[in-house]
């Protein structure tokens, strides 16, 4: 049990961070859709933003379906009192 939930840390910090990486992508393409000073560079930065916020969408799906899988995999009660007759 100690070994799925050092797993499970381990991974939830390696999205986070891809998050993070991901989130700070979107803020510098939304920054240059605002500067963008032509219509046709307005849309293409606006194309690179709506791929990559579709990127970072299908990822999150896919974080928490693997979410739900794991919780399912977990016993819903931990400790179980052994009754001895």
């Amino acid at each position: 049990m100690r070994i799925f939930i050092s797993k499970f840390l381990f991974l939830m910090t390696f999205f986070l961070i891809t998050l993070d990486a991901a989130e700070l992508k979107v803020d510098t393409l939304l920054e240059k859709v605002h500067h963008a000073k032509t219509k046709k560079e307005k849309k293409f930065y606006l194309d690179q933003l709506k791929k990559e916020l579709a990127n970072l969408n299908k990822k999150e799906r896919e974080e928490s379906d693997a979410i739900i899988e794991a919780k399912k995999k977990v016993p819903s009660k931990l400790f179980q009192r052994i009754e001895s007759k």
